[in-house]
């Protein structure tokens, strides 16, 4: 692979920033890339192969039914179409033509974010309610009528102070015969969370498994009540209807499986300590380059469950410019823009690649440091 990468002029990059699409997500295990080039040597039925992985999966994680899609926007799209067709093959084949059907999703104003145009691509209309702030009950309750399909929630940390909590959510939506599907794409860890919303009651909980699961980059999971994942399956691909480009292969369907399990079966306590050692390191090695100020975060971008090491820089060295002189030597590493400062993610980066980030970065520091110094004296 290296030199068929080389031979097309290809990058290699080591990824010190997140579980990021735009990196290729994260790497998979060697047994789920054998599973995944076993079942590509044989022929199935995808919607007994569905099934049976669906049945596997929601036992794995505590769950009453579960569905793999083809990522997580494509899990949006189907568990709207599914929300709008309420159980008719006929109302899911008109659409995104909505002409008496239930086409408007409530979202919080404060979790309105670019993910939801998966919504809008099955023609349902977005509504939203409440302000950057908060969102009060009476504007909820208000807001749900007779074309309301579903309320969809968004449980990422930057959304917090504006959100309803997801119980009083489900509360109201259910009061009112309203299901509530909660995109989860990256949260995790905790493991906890992929039986955590569907415990709430929520109707379709969404995953990513591309990031901290593992599995192919064009894999999701959905879990939830089986009346809805059984829609899921009906409507879903290989079935006609828009929900078609949203295809996962069976290679896909088994690489997730095998992720899942992986994940669940995984010690994590052990792998908390392995992250946590690899923090420890990048926050060493930031002092030993003298930035400004470092520290360490407990959680990921959007309130995941693992840690990250911060560092300020000095005066008159640029965050923008040491990350793009990482780059320049093939490392992705993340920007603090507002306190000028760099970080780093454990979840991608291997003991040895830690090191090769860190001699770099103090190479770059050093003459970056001595630039400065230099203007000073000037």
């Amino acid at each position: 692979m290296k030199d068929f990468l080389a031979r097309l002029g290809v990058q290699r990059y080591i990824n010190a920033h997140d579980t990021y699409t735009v990196y290729g997500g994260s790497r998979m295990a060697e047994n789920t890339k054998r599973a995944m080039d076993e079942i590509s040597r044989c022929f199935v039925n995808v919607e007994q192969l569905q099934r049976a992985l669906g049945s596997y999966i929601a036992k794995l994680t505590h769950n009453e039914s579960a569905y793999i899609t083809n990522g997580a926007a494509g899990g949006i799209q189907l568990c709207t179409a599914v929300c709008m067709a309420e159980g008719s093959q006929y109302k899911y084949s008109q659409l995104p033509q909505c002409k008496d059907i239930k086409n408007e999703i409530i979202v919080f104003h404060c979790q309105h974010n670019c993910y939801d145009k998966s919504i809008e691509s099955t023609g349902a209309k977005i509504i939203k309610i409440g302000d950057s702030d908060e969102t009060l009950e009476y504007q909820l309750e208000g807001a749900i009528g007779d074309k309301t399909a579903a309320i969809f929630y968004f449980p990422s940390a930057l959304y917090t102070r504006g959100s309803m909590s997801i119980e009083k959510t489900i509360e109201i939506a259910h009061r009112h015969g309203v299901p509530v599907v909660v995109d989860a794409a990256a949260q995790l860890p905790p493991i906890e969370n992929l039986w955590k919303y569907t415990d709430m009651g929520a109707d379709m909980v969404i995953f990513s498994g591309g990031k901290t699961l593992s599995g192919p980059q064009a894999s999701g999971l959905i879990v939830g009540k089986k009346e809805y994942i059984e829609d899921c399956i009906r409507f879903g691909a290989p079935m006609h209807g828009i929900c078609r480009s949203s295809k996962v292969s069976r290679e896909g369907m088994v690489g997730l499986t095998v992720a899942i399990e992986n994940y669940v079966q995984m010690d994590h306590k052990e792998n908390d300590r392995k992250l946590s050692g690899i923090v420890d390191r990048f926050i060493d090695a930031m002092n030993e380059c003298y930035i400004f100020e470092t520290c360490r975060i407990e959680h990921g971008p959007v309130g995941q469950r693992y840690p990250r090491a911060f560092g300020k820089l000095k005066n008159g060295i640029k965050a923008e410019e040491i990350a793009k002189e990482m780059l320049d030597k093939h490392i992705y590493i993340g920007v603090d823009r507002v306190n000028n400062g760099i970080y780093f993610s454990p979840l991608n980066v291997t003991l040895e690649e830690t090191e090769i980030v860190i001699q770099e970065l103090k190479n770059i520091i050093n003459e970056n440091d001595g630039k400065v110094k230099k203007e000073e004296i000037e």
